[in-house]
């Protein structure tokens, strides 16, 4: 049975620190790093890898970069018109750094050749050139002087036809932080929208675009969330700050959370992943804006991650019903999201939004898969694939959608899981969407947890009336489903046969003063339960546990002539030789205990003491309850013709 999430793999020649779909082809993956600048012999490259294979990716596509230069750590995959382009950091020569050259913004355009026929045969012949990789400029974009300042993060804004992206790099290991806002509409050099300086160092950032020309650039350092408005007009006002974390500005040593990602989800929304202080979890927040568009957001959910992760690394969302265009409102729609973990384990989560009238009203935030080990170690980038709902209506030749999680690590490995996607029902037709709405559908770890617990209660439950049936049946326990009363007698005499012994089975092993179960039915099959008291001249037993009982009860009404008495007779056909009835004068005829002679005293004693039914240290006074003969008034073979 194929998975319900299948996944591929591959491992490359070199560690990888960075990876992203192109949005004009959500099945091209370009991934990218390398062993540095330096003579590891490892070398600095960007890989096109095909994804269309949902078990198997292919190479397709390859740069290798100077291995005097460092490695690229960070890349975002971006398009002008027909062409894709590439945004990659990786800093110059160790030499060109200390001269304070140092050209960490490339560029790179991916030239696709050929027919897609073509295409196909060239990848089966092991041929790349169908995806030439080239590299079209260079520059500096930092100010900072600084030589272990290098180009850590780079984040593009979603693109929309006919519209500008923008993208914005932020530095890292840099004692003077810069944010740097370009446009990707010229490359050579980008055009600068604007930065930002000072403060804390960056830990992500992220674009939301508005309106024709109007964004939303959202960053975070390890303690607040900051807002910066992007028009055509203005784009150098200050970013205010829209969140702090409470106890951040304490001059106390207090344990306080940090930032570790920030994903735009609507225009008020943004969604955190916050790591807790000394390794104590990890947690998703929802932020919400106010209204307003002005002043700081409140907490409107937050979902604690399981306990095994102790720290999250990435974050990565995709929505699955977009606006058509960025002055849309959002409608109904479901946001995956996947955390990876520093247990080299990524977490896979839903959230649902529904839109009313301009309100918005998000879910809880609901996990429903789990990978673990999906690299041998650190993962270093997550990212999903451009989903774009197909075309309304939605046939029955409508193709299957997916939805593509690549995840690398410094493994050298690079892994794609694809999660099938399945469509809402009269999603267009209720208003629900401006396309037909696309959710996940598989079943959560919770559920799959609850069913099986589920499952296994029923089975045991199934199984303990099946074992409590057959021991009533057979009269080993007490009656409590009254199975005799629902199963049918032609089963009930299978069940019910008496046990069988072993050959040559004497009975001497049962100790004489201790008496021993040997079946919990008559002769004839009738029920011995003492909730079922049986008819006068019915069998009784031939059960020295049920008979020991009736002798206790003897004793007990010694001296009652009004108390209930009991015949037993010789049988031959019994596996002991006795056989009990409760007495009925008007059935049984025979002797009582006082009127048997000594011999005959004797022979019961002995007869009863072999079968089990009575010892010595019981007595004589509870065999005076006992009348004693055979059937059909035949005392002479009982008594001796007394």
């Amino acid at each position: 049975m194929a998975p319900l999430i299948p996944s591929a793999k591959v491992t490359l020649s070199y560690p990888l620190y960075a990876c992203d779909f192109d949005p004009l082809d959500s099945s091209r993956l370009v991934v990218g790093g390398g062993g540095g600048a330096g003579r590891s012999g490892v070398g600095n490259k960007i890989t096109i890898l095909d994804t269309s294979n949902p078990g198997r990716l292919e190479e397709v596509g390859e740069i290798d970069l100077s291995k005097e230069e460092d490695n690229v750590t960070s890349l975002a995959v971006g398009g002008q018109g027909h062409k894709t382009i590439v945004f990659a950091g990786a800093n110059s020569s160790p030499k060109d750094v200390k001269a304070g050259n140092n050209a960490h913004f490339r560029v790179f355009e991916i030239e696709t050749a050929g027919q897609p026929s073509e295409k196909a045969k060239a990848a089966e012949s092991g041929n790349l050139s169908h995806n030439k990789i080239t590299e079209t400029s260079r520059s500096i974009l930092f100010k900072g002087a600084d030589p272990d300042t290098y180009q850590r993060l780079l984040r593009l804004s979603k693109p929309f036809p006919n519209q500008v992206q923008l993208g914005a790099v932020a530095t890292g290991l840099t004692k003077d932080p810069e944010i740097v806002l370009f446009d990707t509409s010229s490359t050579t050099p980008p055009k600068s929208r604007g930065a930002v300086r000072g403060g804390r160092e960056a830990v992500d950032l992220d674009f939301l675009q508005t309106g024709d020309s109007e964004y939303q650039f959202a960053y975070c350092d390890i303690f607040d969330v900051f807002l910066k408005k992007i028009t055509s007009t203005v784009s150098d006002e200050e970013p205010q700050t829209i969140y702090k974390t409470p106890a951040s500005r304490s001059t106390e040593r207090v344990t306080v959370p940090q930032f570790r990602a920030l994903r735009w989800l609507t225009k008020d929304s943004l969604l955190m992943l916050t790591n807790i202080h000394s390794n104590g979890g990890a947690v998703l927040q929802l932020l919400r804006l106010p209204p307003s568009g002005k002043g700081e957001c409140r907490v409107a959910r937050s979902h604690r991650l399981p306990p095994r992760i102790t720290k999250a690394s990435a974050l990565a969302v995709c929505n699955l019903t977009p606006p058509l265009s960025p002055s849309a409102p959002q409608d109904y729609t479901q946001f995956v999201i996947a955390v990876a973990a520093q247990d080299m384990s990524v977490s896979l989560f839903k959230l649902d939004l529904q839109a009313e009238v301009g309100v918005t009203l998000f879910s809880k935030i609901k996990p429903f898969r789990t990978f673990k080990d999906v690299h041998p170690y650190q993962i270093t980038g997550l990212t999903f694939s451009n989903f774009e709902p197909p075309a309304h209506p939605v046939t029955a030749r409508t193709p299957p959608q997916n939805l593509k999680l690549a995840s690398v690590g410094v493994s050298n490995t690079v892994v794609v899981h694809t999660i099938p996607l399945f469509p809402v029902p009269l999603s267009v037709k209720r208003g629900q969407s401006k396309t037909p709405r696309y959710v996940v559908a598989l079943p959560s770890s919770a559920v799959v947890v609850g069913l099986s617990v589920a499952l296994i209660t029923l089975g045991v439950l199934l199984a303990s009336i099946f074992i409590q049936t057959i021991l009533e049946i057979r009269g080993a326990v007490p009656n409590y489903i009254n199975a005799r009363h629902h199963i049918p007698l032609v089963i009930q005499e299978a069940i019910g046969k008496p046990y069988s012994f072993p050959e040559g089975y004497d009975g001497s092993s049962r100790a004489s003063n201790q008496p021993v179960l040997s079946g919990r039915r008559g002769h004839l099959g009738q029920p011995t339960e003492e909730t079922d008291p049986p008819l006068p001249g019915a069998d009784i037993v031939s059960d020295p546990v049920r008979l020991a009982e009736l002798l206790q009860n003897i004793q007990k009404n010694d001296g009652d002539d009004t108390a209930q008495k009991y015949f037993i007779t010789e049988h031959g056909e019994s596996p002991d030789g006795i056989n009990a009835h409760l007495h009925d004068e008007a059935v049984h005829s025979g002797h009582s205990w006082e009127d048997l002679t000594q011999e005959q005293r004797v022979k019961w004693q002995q007869k009863l003491k072999d079968a089990g039914y009575w010892a010595e240290d019981m007595g004589e006074t509870i065999l005076k309850g006992i009348v004693f003969g055979t059937l059909g008034g035949m005392v002479g073979q009982a008594v001796g013709g007394g």
